[in-house]
Parts: C-alpha cells; structure tokens; sequence
C-alpha cells in the first residue's frame, strides 16, 4: 500500500529532526554536568562549569549539524533513485 509507506516516512522524518532540539540542550547540560564535578573534585570555581558547558553546546552544534547533513545525503538519494523496485 503506498499510502501506508508514505505516512510511515513523514513520522519517521518527525522523530529524526524532533531529535535535534534535544541535541544541543543535552550536549550543554553534560558538559555542564561534567564540569560542576570537575570543580567537586578539584575545588575550583565554576570555571570548569562554564567551560565544559561550552565545550558541550559546541559539541551538541556539531552533532546537528552532522545530522542534517545524513538528512541531506539520505534525501538525496532517495530523491535520485528511490521510485525503482529493490531495497530502499
């Protein structure tokens, strides 16, 4: 049934990019997480707190923006040879 395939794409590309306004918030609230024990451990000021939430942010940035690029790559594809017959 093609309508049940198409319906099953437009919620499976929903969750995919849902999960990149998760990405970054979580990328900041590790390193945040991983700096607050660092400056525990070492009795330091929140410096580390802020530089690993940075760090984080920075890293949750890339993690979007590899994302987007697979979302690209695969839409590409699918746009280039996805109407013939095999797998997909």
């Amino acid at each position: 049934m093609p309508g049940g395939q198409k319906s099953s794409d437009i919620w499976e590309r929903v969750a995919y990019y849902t999960s990149l306004g998760v990405v970054l918030p979580a990328g900041a609230a590790v390193g945040y997480a991983v700096g607050w024990l660092l400056d525990r451990w070492l009795k330091t000021s929140p410096i580390f707190g802020v530089i690993m939430t940075f760090l984080g942010a920075a890293g949750g940035f890339i993690e979007v923006l590899i994302i987007l690029k697979r979302a690209e790559k695969r839409d590409e594809r699918n746009e280039s040879g996805g109407s013939g017959p095999g797998p997909s």
